[in-house]
C-alpha cells in the first residue's frame, strides 16, 4: 500500500505542472478614445493590468506606438482590469473577461485640458522671457518642453487633466543651467484652456556690487605692474552686456545686473591695439552672489566642466531605402566639404539596399571619415522594454553593423532620445563611450573627463510636428542662436538631422526626392560654422578637444623691424550677388578718398552678377587704386585639402580672375586665415608672391623665401569697437590703434568684410550701415591729416627692411666674446652669411675701410648671445662694420 500511494502521488506531482504549462493565453486589442469619440494619439499613454481580485499588476507597459494597442499572453478564463494612464495621471478603468484568444475593449478617458504659463519676475508684473521650462508629472516624468516669449508666455500644451487626487504637474523653469524655479501644484480640468500665472523668486536686477576678483596666481591678485586689464560680460547669445576696467588691486565692479549666467572674459590691450582674452569663466549672476574669483594662469580653477568649442552633427534613421536620396545626398554633402558627421543607422533595415551600404562605406574612408552611431534595431523606445530586450536591441545591431561596415559602434542614440538607467548600464558593459539624446528630455551631467560620455543635442534641422507627421525646417540663424546657446551652456554643440526635412513633402507624404533648397541651406550652415572658428567632429570625438588650456601667450617682439608708417586696407569674400550694393559703396569709399584697396575675390561666386563684376571692371577701367586677390575657389578652410587641391584651389580662381578681370593675380588670401606648410608650398608654385593671412596666425618674424608675408594686424569691427583703454571719440581711438600697430609691427593691414557695414535685424540686409560707413570715411580722412601712408598690401614689404637673425647665429656670438674663435672668423663667417641672404639686414652704405673692431660691438655680440639686447642692436655692430670696411658686402 505504501509503495501504491508513492506512486500516485508521483504521478500527481507530475501531471499538475503538466495541466498549468498547457494553460491557453489569448489577447486583448484596446482602444482608448475621448469623451469626444476621438483616438487618442498613444504618445503619453501607459497601462497597468491586473487580474481577477489582484492588487498587484501583472503587467506594465510604459508606451504605445500605435493606439489601439494589444496586451498579450493574457491567460484565458480570468478577469483583467485595466487601468489607463495618461501623462502619469490617472485616467479611467475598464474591465474585460478573456475568454477567447482575440477579445477587445474600448476605454473612454476624459477631453484634454490646455495649459498656458505666464512667467513673472519676483516683482509679478515684468515677464520673464526667454525661460527654459520643463512640465512634468508628479512622479517626475517630463512631458513638454518650451521656451518663453517676450510676454513671458508659453506655447499652449493640451495634457491629460489631473482628476485623480494626488495627481498633478510640475512647472521647472530655468534661466540658466543651475538657476531653476519650481512652481507646483498645477492641475488641469478637461476642456479647459487654462491660464497659470507664476510669479518666481527672482529680481528683475540684482540691487547689489559684484566683485570680480582677478588672479595672476592662486593666491594673489594682479597689480598694476602686470598691466591695463578689462572685464567684460556677454549672454548666452555673445552680446555684450557689461566692461569695466580692473582696478590696481585686482578687482573689477559690476553692479545692476539682470540675474542668468555669464561668459566672463578678462583681456588686455597688447600693442596692437587688440584686445587679447586671458581668461574666461562662466559666471552665475543671482541676488545671493557678492564676489566671484578668475584666474588667468590657471584655467582648470576656472571653470567646473571642459569646452571643445566644436559642433558635431548627427543624421539619425540611416536605413535601406526609405528616403534613401536624401540621406545618400546629406552623406556626401558632408563628404564633399571635408566635414566630419556622425549617422545613427537603425540594425534591423539596413544591408538591403547597396547605395546606402556603398554611401556609408565611402563615408568611412573619406577624408574626414564619418562615425557610424548606433540606433537600435527598430524604432521601438528601448527605455520601454525590460533590460535583457534593451541589450538584445542593441547588441544585435552592433553585430550586424560591424558584419556590413567592418566597425563597431561607441556611440549611442536612442530611439526618440529615450532611455533610462537600464540603457545606460547596457552601454557602459557592452563598451560603449558616448551617448546622444535630446537635451530638452534629459539635462546632461557637465562636459567632464570621464569614460562614458554624454553629448545631447540642443539645434536641430527641423522639428516633428506630432499631429501632421510633418517635419518643420528651422532656418539656419536660429540654428546658429541654438549653437551658440549649447557651446554657452554645454562647452560642446551636436545638431540632430533626419531623411525627412531633405526630402520633399508631396500630398502629405515624404517622397523619395531630394529637397535641394534644404540641402543648400545645409551647405550654407557649415560654411557659416567654420567661418567662425569652430571646429566641426563627430560625436565620438568631441572628447579629444575637451582639456582647457590657459589663453595667456607671449606677445609677438619682433627685433629691430623697420617701420612704414603706412597702411593697407583688405576686402575680404568679394563676390556675386551677396550685398553687391554694400560692396560697391565700399569700393566707391575708397575711390572716392583716393585709399588704395586690395579685395579678395572667392573664385566660385564670382563673375555671374552684372553689378559686382560691372563695378569692379569699371574701377579698373578709371585707374582706380584697387588690387585684386584670391581667397581660394570655395571659401573652405584649405589646411582640410592636401597640396594638390589647395593648388587647384589657387589655380582655378586666378584663371577666372584672368578671365574675367584680365588680371594676373599675385596675391593669396586664405580662408579663415588658417594655412600649413602645403598652402604656402601650393601658393609658391601658383606664382603667388604676397600672402595675407592674419598676425595671430601668421606672426613675425615671417619666413624669408619667394612669398612675402603680409597679415592683417586689425580688422575693422575691432578698430570701430568704443575701446575703454583708449581715450576720445571712436575715429580717434581707432587712428590710435593704427599707430600702434605701426609700431608693433612696422606697418598695419585692416582687413574689412562687406558685412561689416551692412545693416543687420535678424539677418544681413543688402542695405549700407550708415553710421559704420561715416566712421571709415572719418578713418581714411584722418590717416591722411595724421601723415600716414595709404599704400597696397604688396606695397608693404618693399617699404620694410625687415632683421632676421637665427638663433643659431648666436653660439659664433658667443664664442667670439669670449675669445674662442677670432676676429677674422667672426667677420668672415657674418659676411658669408649676408651674401647667402641668411642675414639679411637694412641696406647699409660702405665707408673708409678700417681694421679695428670696436670693444663694444665684442660687448654687445656677448649681451645680445645672452638676450640682453635685440637684433635691432646687434645689427648695429654689423652695420658698423659694413661701413667700415671689415666687412665686405
Amino acid at each position: 500500500m505504501k509503495f501504491a500511494l508513492i506512486v500516485v502521488l508521483a504521478m500527481f506531482c507530475v501531471i499538475i505542472p503538466q495541466a498549468f504549462a498547457q494553460e491557453k493565453t489569448g489577447s486583448l486589442d484596446v482602444f482608448i478614445k475621448t469623451e469626444n469619440n476621438d483616438r487618442l494619439y498613444p504618445q503619453g499613454i501607459s497601462i497597468k493590468v491586473y487580474q481577477d481580485l489582484g492588487t498587484k499588476p501583472i503587467q506594465e507597459i510604459q508606451s504605445f506606438e500605435n493606439n489601439p494597442f494589444t496586451i498579450s499572453s493574457l491567460a484565458l478564463n480570468h478577469r483583467y482590469k485595466v487601468e489607463v494612464y495618461m501623462n502619469s495621471m490617472y485616467a479611467s478603468t475598464g474591465f474585460v473577461d478573456v475568454k477567447k484568444e482575440k477579445e477587445t475593449l474600448e476605454i473612454t478617458i476624459k477631453n484634454l485640458g490646455g495649459m498656458r504659463l505666464n512667467i513673472f519676475y519676483k516683482d509679478s508684473e515684468t515677464p520673464l522671457a526667454g525661460a527654459k521650462v520643463l512640465i512634468k508629472s508628479h512622479d517626475g516624468k517630463q512631458w513638454d518642453y518650451t521656451e518663453t516669449d517676450q510676454n513671458g508666455q508659453t506655447i499652449r500644451k493640451w495634457l491629460y487633466p489631473s482628476v485623480k487626487e494626488g495627481d498633478f504637474y510640475i512647472a521647472e523653469i530655468s534661466i540658466g543651467s543651475n538657476i531653476k524655479y519650481v512652481y507646483s501644484p498645477i492641475r488641469l480640468q478637461p476642456n479647459l484652456a487654462q491660464e497659470f500665472k507664476i510669479v518666481t523668486k527672482w529680481p528683475t536686477i540684482v540691487d547689489k556690487l559684484i566683485t570680480v576678483e582677478v588672479y595672476n596666481s592662486t593666491k594673489n591678485k594682479v597689480t598694476k605692474q602686470d598691466g591695463a586689464f578689462i572685464a567684460q560680460l556677454f549672454d548666452s547669445k555673445k552680446n555684450k552686456v557689461a566692461e569695466t576696467l580692473v582696478t590696481d588691486k585686482g578687482l573689477a565692479h559690476f553692479s545692476k545686473l539682470k540675474i542668468g549666467n555669464y561668459a566672463l572674459h578678462i583681456k588686455q590691450k597688447d600693442s596692437t591695439a587688440q584686445t587679447k582674452s586671458l581668461a574666461s569663466k562662466k559666471i552665475t549672476i543671482t541676488d545671493e552672489i557678492e564676489t566671484l574669483k578668475i584666474y588667468l594662469n590657471n584655467p582648470e580653477m576656472n571653470n567646473p566642466y571642459l569646452n571643445c568649442n566644436c559642433v558635431a552633427f548627427r543624421l539619425d534613421d540611416i536605413q535601406d531605402y526609405y528616403l534613401a536620396p536624401a540621406q545618400i545626398e546629406i552623406i556626401s554633402t558632408f563628404g564633399k566639404k571635408e566635414t566630419p558627421l556622425t549617422v545613427g543607422i537603425i540594425g534591423g533595415v539596413i544591408g538591403e539596399d547597396q547605395r546606402i551600404v556603398t554611401t556609408v562605406k565611402n563615408g568611412l574612408v573619406a577624408k574626414s571619415p564619418i562615425e557610424v552611431a548606433n540606433h537600435s534595431w527598430n524604432n521601438r523606445v528601448v527605455a520601454t522594454v525590460p533590460k535583457a530586450d534593451q541589450d538584445k536591441l542593441i547588441q544585435d545591431t552592433n553585430e550586424k553593423i560591424n558584419k556590413i561596415f567592418g566597425v563597431t559602434p561607441t556611440t549611442f542614440i536612442p530611439p526618440e532620445n529615450k532611455f533610462n538607467n537600464d540603457t545606460l548600464n547596457i552601454l557602459k558593459t557592452r563598451g560603449f563611450t558616448h551617448i546622444s539624446y535630446d537635451a530638452s528630455t534629459v539635462e546632461p551631467p557637465l562636459f567632464k573627463k570621464s569614460s562614458f560620455y554624454h553629448f545631447p543635442i540642443l539645434p536641430s534641422t527641423a522639428n516633428l510636428n506630432a499631429q501632421t507627421g510633418y517635419w518643420v525646417a528651422v532656418n539656419n540663424s536660429k540654428i546658429l542662436e541654438k549653437i551658440d546657446e549649447s557651446i554657452f551652456e554645454y562647452g560642446y554643440v551636436v545638431v540632430m538631422m533626419h531623411p525627412y526635412e531633405f526630402s520633399l513633402f508631396e500630398n502629405g507624404y515624404y517622397v523619395n526626392k531630394v529637397n535641394a533648397t534644404k540641402i543648400a541651406e545645409l551647405e550654407s550652415l557649415i560654411d557659416v560654422i567654420k567661418s567662425q572658428n569652430l571646429k566641426i567632429v563627430t560625436i565620438g570625438d568631441i572628447q579629444n578637444f575637451d582639456k582647457p588650456t590657459s589663453t595667456k601667450t607671449e606677445e609677438p617682439k619682433p627685433e629691430g623691424t623697420q617701420n612704414c608708417n603706412c597702411v593697407a586696407f583688405r576686402l575680404d569674400n568679394v563676390q556675386d550677388f551677396w550685398l553687391n550694393d554694400v560692396q560697391n559703396t565700399i569700393f566707391d569709399t575708397f575711390d572716392q578718398s583716393k585709399t588704395p584697396l586690395t579685395f579678395a575675390v572667392i573664385g566660385k561666386f564670382i563673375g555671374d552678377d552684372p553689378k559686382a563684376v560691372g563695378h569692379i571692371k569699371e574701377k579698373f577701367e578709371t585707374k582706380s587704386q584697387i588690387r585684386i586677390a584670391s581667397k581660394g575657389w570655395e571659401y573652405v578652410d584649405h589646411t582640410s585639402y592636401d597640396k594638390e587641391k589647395q593648388k587647384a584651389s589657387i589655380k582655378q580662381t586666378n584663371d577666372k580672375i584672368k578671365k574675367i578681370f584680365g588680371k594676373n593675380n599675385i596675391v593669396f588670401s586664405p580662408p579663415y586665415d588658417t594655412f600649413n606648410k602645403d598652402t604656402l608650398d601650393a601658393a609658391r608654385e601658383s606664382k603667388i608672391i604676397y600672402f595675407s593671412s592674419s598676425i595671430t596666425k601668421d606672426p613675425q618674424p615671417f619666413p624669408t623665401d619667394s612669398i612675402k608675408h603680409i597679415p592683417n594686424t586689425l580688422s575693422f569691427t575691432n578698430l570701430i569697437d568704443d575701446d575703454p583703454f583708449y581715450s576720445g571719440t571712436i575715429p580717434q581711438k581707432a587712428q590710435a590703434k593704427i599707430q600702434a600697430s605701426i609700431k608693433q609691427y612696422g606697418f598695419a593691414v585692416i582687413s574689412l568684410q562687406p558685412s561689416d557695414l551692412a545693416v543687420k535685424t535678424d539677418a544681413f540686409k543688402n542695405e549700407i550701415n550708415s553710421e559704420n560707413l561715416e566712421l571709415l570715411k572719418a578713418i581714411l580722412s584722418d590717416l591722411k591729416s595724421n601723415q600716414i601712408n595709404t599704400v597696397m598690401l604688396e606695397s608693404i614689404p618693399d617699404s620694410l627692411d625687415v632683421i632676421v637673425i637665427p638663433d643659431w647665429i648666436k653660439n659664433n656670438a658667443k664664442w667670439w666674446s669670449e675669445g674662442k674663435i677670432g676676429n677674422s672668423d667672426f667677420t668672415k663667417g657674418l659676411q658669408y652669411l649676408i651674401e647667402q641672404d641668411v642675414i639679411k639686414i637694412p641696406q647699409t652704405a660702405p665707408g673708409s675701410p678700417t681694421q679695428k673692431i670696436p670693444d663694444w660691438i665684442k660687448n654687445n655680440a656677448k649681451w645680445w648671445s645672452e638676450g640682453k639686447i635685440g637684433n635691432g642692436d646687434f645689427v648695429k655692430g654689423i652695420q658698423y662694420l659694413v661701413q667700415n670696411g671689415i666687412i665686405v658686402v
